[in-house]
């Protein structure tokens, strides 16, 4: 599916060919299955209709990209009517929105056609109930201004790369009078107040000159723009802004909640994913229905359905399942570097993570030559503890070697310290998101007082957190720079890193003191080759 949407990004061939050569390879598939002695031919005439059905498939669905020469033009003057259709700054704080938009209609001269996507910044009428949702159709002035190359390697260079990635090539902005066209559905408008009320619940009982429920509401609604100039940038450079993204962390805390409560109610299992996943997914969309949410959102329900039909629960089969059901649904992802990062980190703690814990558990255990029913208390409490250390260091090493190629040729740096930093502080967050879903849900039920005692506790959580990662920036060698690392590097290490798992568990190979180094030696020594390279 990769390949060929790959190939549909790069190369255009006829559609009626690609679907001749899709049909003969399933029908060759086809004819050819559950013959052991073809199983090669089998998988060649497979792959081969699967590739050609995504090359057909991506051509239809990718956007297409802009004419250099258009790229190359200087910014010019528009009116364009668009709807909105995500929200990144409301511009509450700042007077200014920003986001995402369709092009429903532009004139010629703009170099834009119906269905193009923007980045835009419009300047906020004074009227305090005007306000930019998901779903708005207004008409607005402004100057539109390519996204080029040089703005991906200037300044802003991260937020260029993401929108150059996602197929934004066009900012809108310097925005004149509006004009409101539709107002936004009413779902839209729901889960807009449902934000706000929100937002207000998480802040009741908020100390006064304090910076904690600015970072408590960024946690729990991911609202960034919440943040300070200073806690992105040391959040960012420690490797712990994912705590800011709505995604995997978020979702899985509170379906785990949802689901506890539903069992303390007595529901059985196979109805409570009927229930609990429409409440997560309202979840999402109030937050704003960003991709890295939507992606977890679809992890979750692949894996929590499983209880509902009664089928084997596999979370590996769960996030293949959801990754090419996004991919369906917007072939673009593939290039977004928050697909690339959510997916290869979650593959990576599966096939790496969860045997390494497995291993460290029956290796280094001190009791494990001793009878589990003669422990005694103090041992079965040191034994439980010491599995659960083992566990974070298993999820926190395998997430931190999947992202790290990425990040020594995107972000231009590498944070080792993000390996004990993230043990120490995945629970501490999950415990902060848990403590926010308990307040929102008491809030909810005319308890607004308990609401206020818990966003104390967590406020006090939090303050613990900014502590350990202040602490962390401190400590040589926690970030390593990577400027001019090469990110072909990096793709081509993850891949190898991936390639090797996979054909360990092929080859059903316990992941023991044999096994052990090859997965992360086989990842780590073309970033260190990178590395000794540029110094």
């Amino acid at each position: 599916m990769i390949l060929g949407l790959n190939l549909a990004s790069h190369t255009c061939a006829p559609l009626y060919m690609l679907l001749t050569g899709a049909l003969i390879g399933s029908c060759a598939t086809l004819l050819l299955a559950g013959t052991k002695k073809l199983k090669w031919i089998w998988m060649l005439c497979f792959l081969t209709c699967t590739t050609l059905t995504f090359w057909t498939y991506g051509q239809i669905r990718l956007p297409a990209s802009p004419d250099p020469f258009n790229l190359a033009l200087p910014a010019r003057e528009a009116r364009l009517t668009l709807e909105i259709q995500r929200v990144m700054q409301p511009g509450e704080r700042f007077g200014k929105a920003s986001g995402l938009a369709r092009v429903l209609n532009a004139p010629a001269t703009s170099r834009l056609h119906q269905g193009d996507q923007l980045y835009f910044r419009i300047k906020l009428p004074r009227s305090k109930e005007f306000r930019i949702q998901r779903g708005l159709q207004l008409q607005a002035c402004g100057v539109i201004t390519p996204i080029t190359i040089a703005d991906v390697h200037g300044k802003n260079a991260d937020f260029a790369a993401y929108l150059n990635d996602i197929g934004v090539h066009y900012r809108f902005d310097r925005t004149g009078e509006l004009t409101v066209l539709r107002a936004p559905a009413r779902f839209d408008r729901f889960c807009t107040s449902m934000n706000e009320r929100f937002q207000s619940i998480l802040r009741l009982g908020e100390p006064p000159d304090s910076e904690l429920a600015n970072v408590y509401v960024a946690m729990l609604l991911g609202r960034k723009a919440e943040l300070s100039k200073d806690q992105s940038e040391r959040y960012r450079m420690t490797g712990t802004m994912h705590f800011f993204a709505i995604s995997g962390l978020h979702i899985g805390v509170i379906a785990t909640v949802i689901a506890q409560f539903l069992l303390l109610l007595r529901v059985p299992r196979s109805i409570s994913p009927f229930i609990g996943l429409p409440l997560l997914y309202l979840y999402v969309e109030i937050t704003g229905a960003s991709p890295s949410a939507v992606r977890a959102f679809l992890m979750t329900a692949f894996f929590w359905a499983s209880f509902a039909f009664q089928r084997q629960r596999s979370p590996y089969s769960a996030l293949i399942g959801s990754a090419v059901f996004v991919l369906i649904i917007d072939p673009n992802q593939l290039w977004s570097l928050g697909f690339q990062l959510s997916y290869s980190v979650v593959l990576s703690i599966l096939l790496f993570g969860l045997p390494l814990h497995e291993m460290l558990t029956k290796r280094c255990h001190p009791y494990r030559w001793l009878p589990e029913d003669s422990w005694t208390r103090r041992q079965r409490a040191f034994g439980w503890s010491l599995d659960k250390v083992f566990l974070l260091f298993a999820i926190s090493f395998s997430a931190w070697l999947a992202s790290t190629p990425l990040s020594a040729g995107l972000f231009e740096f590498i944070a080792p310290g993000a390996i004990l930093l993230n043990m120490l502080l995945v629970n501490l967050a999950a415990l902060v998101i848990s403590g926010g879903v308990i307040a929102l849900a008491c809030a909810s039920v005319w308890l607004p007082a308990l609401a206020g005692f818990i966003n104390h506790s967590a406020w006090t959580v939090i303050s613990v957190m900014d502590r350990f990662i202040i602490w962390s920036t401190q400590v040589p060698g926690s970030i390593l720079p990577s400027e001019g690392f090469p990110p072909a590097l990096g793709y081509g290490a993850l891949a190898a890193y991936f390639t090797t798992l996979l054909w360990l568990h092929h080859l059903r190979e316990p992941l023991n003191s044999r096994y052990l180094l090859i997965p992360p030696l086989v990842i780590l020594c073309p970033v260190v080759s990178g590395l000794l390279a540029l110094s």
